[in-house]
């Protein structure tokens, strides 16, 4: 049976196990999903015991490429659940909506492929002829469009990334594509002129498809990433300030499916052994935790390896997957110039005990690097230091760049908990029944001072201002210090980046940096 997501999957999957008939031992019931581990989703595949059937509730992962060859019926609610981009906040919602007349022929295919079977479609044929499209929408229309802007221009393409992709046979709203654009001014890759308007039979007319828009000496490192530019730019900062091993983690571990596999009946049990990996306040140095348990685990051998992810409720899949990323990531940063090696082979580069990881055991450094990457990703707590949730209440506000009331999802560690500070960094915002912000970090003032947007320094109320929403309160000596590092500081990025060599003396900088950071 397809349904549109896990939500529904675990709905359904209590009500057949309570159900008097489906709860029997005459049938076994059986969920398919991204998140749960290879073992259960290999269940689906196997031929069940003598005198019982099976049962698969599953989502649009077994629409395609997938032979289940006992499968003689598919019942099709006709819904899938997708990501979507708000063009107006910029945030990734997860809508359910009826999927497209060609998935709907594909999921009638998965049964009677090697066998008579039918297929039950739990929708009307008005709204199979009338409301579901031919196609899925495409790509480009539901998708953030950094990585795109950014080939586009890398690759000389065009000199605007709005003319170029309106000419598309599917274009992509206007709207997406200046957010995306946004977003890379805001990393720090793209240059954009300030929007002119003119005036045209009394309407005001904003001439964006007349700007030239230019790649900084960041941005072309950052197109030859093959990642989200924020993560690319954590990378970079990773070899920079010496913690890059724990950065390669955080960003594989971001650009590819969680390691926490879902469990269905020992759901308390694996919860119980997730929360074993939680750092106190950062999703982030968790991930990292995960990881170095893992490699300690798969040091010894690969059965051990395989015990440790089935003890722990872990999806090694997705941890083989953070591992490969991890060394094409160091592969890139190689080819960029940012890591030095004397071996040809990155596989004989031993990146945790490289000089390029000498700050790692330095939490406060990790956190920074991440939230330079992720700025202005930041979250500001409602009450400030006060708030906070005792457990199993409700879990504390926040309110992001644009004064909007997001909240921890429940997969974060600071979900449900009494703050520690005021300012959160985050990876990325969705909305289902509310606006969620998954991946978070407590992030310090010295951290925003160093590596958030412009400051400015109010001498009479003793308080510097970043990016006229961040407020700190702190002596303006103190303030003017930090404006004038963080001028030193881009200058000798910018230096280290327009050459490609990160073995630059800068060494006075850093430490001084990571100093004044270790000490807050």
């Amino acid at each position: 049976m397809f349904l549109p997501g896990m939500g529904k999957i675990r709905t359904l999957h209590e009500r057949l196990r309570c159900s008097r008939l489906f709860g029997s031992a005459k049938f076994d019931i059986i969920p398919m999903h991204s998140s749960l581990s290879s073992k259960d989703q290999k269940r689906a595949f196997l031929q069940p015991r003598r005198g019982c059937q099976k049962i698969i509730l599953a989502t649009n992962i077994a629409e395609t490429s997938v032979t289940i060859a006992d499968c003689v019926c598919v019942i099709d609610t006709g819904l899938v659940r997708e990501v979507r981009q708000d063009k107006r906040s910029s945030t990734s919602a997860l809508v359910v909506d009826w999927t497209s007349k060609a998935s709907a022929k594909q999921r009638s295919g998965r049964a009677g492929r090697v066998q008579p079977g039918i297929s039950c479609k739990l929708y009307s044929s008005r709204t199979a002829n009338y409301v579901m499209k031919q196609q899925s929408m495409p790509e480009l229309q539901r998708v953030p469009l950094e990585e795109v802007c950014l080939g586009i221009l890398a690759g000389g393409l065009a000199a605007n990334c709005t003319n170029f992709l309106l000419q598309a046979p599917q274009p992509p709203e206007e709207v997406s594509i200046q957010a995306a654009l946004r977003v890379l001014e805001e990393v720090g890759a793209v240059n954009q002129p300030p929007s002119s308007t003119t005036k045209t039979g009394g309407a005001i007319a904003d001439n964006t498809t007349a700007r030239i828009e230019t790649l900084t000496p960041l941005g072309r490192h950052l197109a030859k990433l093959p990642v989200h530019a924020r993560l690319g730019k954590m990378l970079i900062f990773g070899s920079l300030f010496k913690v890059l091993d724990k950065v390669l983690t955080i960003a594989a571990s971001l650009s590819a499916k969680s390691p926490f596999s879902t469990n269905f009946d020992d759901s308390q049990q694996a919860a119980a052994a997730h929360r074993s990996f939680a750092h106190e306040s950062s999703d982030f140095l968790t991930i990292c935790n995960v990881w170095d348990a893992y490699r300690s685990a798969s040091d010894v051998s690969d059965s051990n390896a395989r015990k440790f992810c089935a003890k722990n409720f872990l999806n090694r899949n997705a941890l083989s997957e953070i591992g490969d990323m991890r060394r094409q990531f160091v592969e890139l940063l190689i080819q960029i110039g940012f890591v030095r090696t004397k071996t040809t082979s990155t596989r004989d580069i031993d990146v945790q005990t490289s000089e390029y990881n000498s700050n790692s055991k330095k939490e406060e450094i990790v956190t920074a690097v991440v939230c330079a990457g992720l700025y202005p990703n930041v979250a500001h707590a409602a009450n400030g230091t006060t708030t906070g949730a005792a457990r199993n209440t409700t879990p504390p506000a926040l309110f992001d760049k644009d004064k909007e009331r997001v909240y921890f999802h429940k997969s974060s560690v600071n979900y449900k908990k009494v703050l520690e500070g005021e300012w959160v960094a985050f990876h990325e915002k969705f909305a289902t029944s509310r606006v969620f912000v998954s991946s978070t970090s407590m992030v310090s003032p010295f951290i925003l001072m160093l590596f958030g947007g412009s400051i400015v320094i109010d001498h009479l109320e003793r308080k510097a201002i970043i990016d006229d929403r961040i407020v700190l309160n702190i002596a303006a000596q103190t303030g003017l210090m930090f404006r004038e590092l963080r001028h030193k500081l881009t200058a000798l990025l910018n230096e280290i980046i327009e050459v490609s060599d990160a073995n630059l003396k800068h060494d006075t900088l850093i430490d001084g940096i990571v100093k004044l950071l270790s000490c807050e």
